[in-house]
């Protein structure tokens, strides 16, 4: 399970992204510090907090779906299922038809497949959230990268196969889910949509792309400009 998430949802819109045209105001940027490194502060923060926003929220879905019978709940395929023969637990052991492999019970393997759809489809929603640091997702737009469209949705029919697909599935160990899994995945990528654009936004309001010295640059600029006409008009 494991392996396939990463093999669809990080190969594909990684070498997209790759592709992404420049920004548009990337001319208009101060020039960065030689010696600064690929990654300051301000993009290692962004880069921790997206990865514990996903974290937090696949875990947090996960629990959620595990300790209540919302797991029993998201499942496709209720047989075996039952709020009274329900267990609150994680390592609880149930029925030992619903995986051959683990002998897990139907509502931890509804859980389980819920948390993989909420990670997978953050994940691919990420790609388009990190064509830029702190411009909106809604200036930069999703066509403008036809690569990256296009192996998102390679990406997400991956991952529709792996979880509707019949023995191949079970080989994957996940369980078809309902439409309610799929309220729960729209909202999680809602929110990290809102989650992303608050901190573009605090970038923005801080001047992410702004350098102390940008206005010292400008003047002097201004200064060289003057004195080479000056010099021009004396040697006229």
């Amino acid at each position: 399970m494991i392996l396939w998430a990463n093999i669809i949802a990080d190969i594909p819109p990684a070498l997209s992204l790759g592709l992404d045209p420049p920004e548009r105001n990337i001319m208009n940027r101060p020039p960065r510090n030689p010696k600064s490194g690929v990654l300051t502060r301000s993009t290692t923060l962004v880069l921790v907090l997206q990865a514990l926003f996903m974290s937090v929220v696949t875990f947090g879905v996960f629990l959620a779906a595990v300790l209540t019978p919302f797991g029993n709940t998201v499942l496709i395929n209720k047989e075996g299922t039952s709020p009274d023969t329900y267990v609150p637990s994680i390592f609880h052991q149930g029925n030992p038809e619903t995986n051959a492999n683990e002998n897990m019970s139907p509502h931890i393997a509804g859980a389980r497949s819920l948390a993989f759809g909420v990670l997978t489809v953050l994940q691919l929603n990420q790609a388009f959230l990190s064509r830029s640091i702190d411009v909106s997702v809604f200036k930069t737009g999703l066509r403008a990268n036809k690569w990256m469209v296009g192996c998102v949705l390679l990406s997400f029919g991956c991952y529709i196969i792996g979880v509707y697909v019949p023995k191949l599935n079970n080989w994957l160990e996940l369980v078809p889910i309902g439409w309610q899994a799929w309220l729960v995945i729209l909202g999680a990528v809602i929110l990290q949509v809102v989650f992303s654009e608050l901190m573009k936004l605090c970038l923005r309001k801080i001047g992410f792309n702004k350098s102390p010295g940008a206005g010292n640059h400008h003047h002097h600029r201004q200064e060289r400009g003057v004195r080479d006409s000056e010099q021009e008009a004396e040697t006229v």
